[in-house]
């Protein structure tokens, strides 16, 4: 039985020029879980993240960690110490002159020993492949290496709960598949993964659940393969169907199987076609 580790119960928020960006949403997450949250720009994925970790509070609803209440200041730190968020722009993240102090700053301030902080800092950067990068300054980095600095200062918290806001974008083909793999380590690592993308075909290869939004509302939550089945659902969000159910669709209606069921990746076609 998956064990439930943050939970969302009627979270409703609207910002200050009224604008509702998410409307009684209810979720509950569970460990070890990959989830990929779909939707367009202003859908309210970005906004459902922050309350993940308390950055923002909900105007209404309650939010649970492990079962228990988050109420106040103390609880709210918690929270923000078990769930990580790496932000879409890396550089409004990063604050220090070198990778290494930067990667340190998290811990420090998670009143751990000083010989604690190096080791959590070391093992986020070994994790990352930025052994080379510690004395750089981290903005003068390429994108993808600062995408892995903004993921190392998530790591070097150890959260249980790991948040990506549009992790691909801006990325080249190797960042972007070295960012892939960091991924893979990570569910090895039993760290629940939550991601938000535009990237259909990357949301449905990972994930193993997807979280629809639309207009502040979670109007679908289900298996990748449930949610790109669904024609009404990805017309009503302008969500496209991922290549490889476009082809593996068009390959069964030529009769050209040889066996059933939906693949995730070209191998796993490859394997229906033999």
């Amino acid at each position: 039985m998956k064990k439930n580790i943050l939970e969302l119960k009627n979270v409703s928020f609207s910002y200050e020029d009224g604008k509702k960006a998410l409307d009684g949403v209810s979720v509950s997450i569970y460990a070890g879980e990959k989830i990929a949250v779909l939707g367009a720009n202003g859908a309210g994925k970005s906004t459902f993240f922050l309350h993940l970790n308390g950055v923002r509070t909900g105007d209404s609803g309650e939010i649970y960690l492990a079962g228990e209440k988050i109420c106040n200041k103390k609880q709210r730190k918690k929270l923000q110490e078990n769930v990580g968020i790496v932000f879409q722009d890396t550089d409004s993240q990063i604050i220090a002159s070198t990778v290494k102090s930067e990667i340190a700053f998290g811990p420090m301030n998670m009143n751990l020993t000083r010989e604690q902080v190096e080791t959590y800092t070391m093992d986020a950067i070994r994790q990352m492949e930025l052994e080379d990068y510690v004395d750089r300054p981290p903005h003068y980095l390429s994108g993808g290496e600062k995408k892995r600095v903004g993921i190392a200062d998530i790591l070097a918290m150890k959260p249980k709960i790991v948040v990506f806001d549009e992790p691909t974008a801006s990325l080249d083909p190797v960042s972007a598949q070295m960012l892939e793999e960091t991924l893979e380590q990570l569910e090895r690592e039993g760290k629940t993964i939550l991601l938000s993308t535009h990237d259909v075909d990357f949301a449905y290869r990972f994930a193993e659940r997807v979280l629809v939004f639309c207009n502040g509302k979670m109007i679908a939550d289900d298996s990748p393969e449930a949610i790109f089945m669904e024609e009404d659902l990805l017309k009503a969000t302008n969500l496209k169907k991922p290549v490889i159910m476009e082809v593996y669709e068009l390959l069964k209606k030529k009769k050209l199987l040889k066996k059933s069921g939906l693949p995730k990746n070209l191998e796993e076609l490859e394997r229906l076609l033999q």
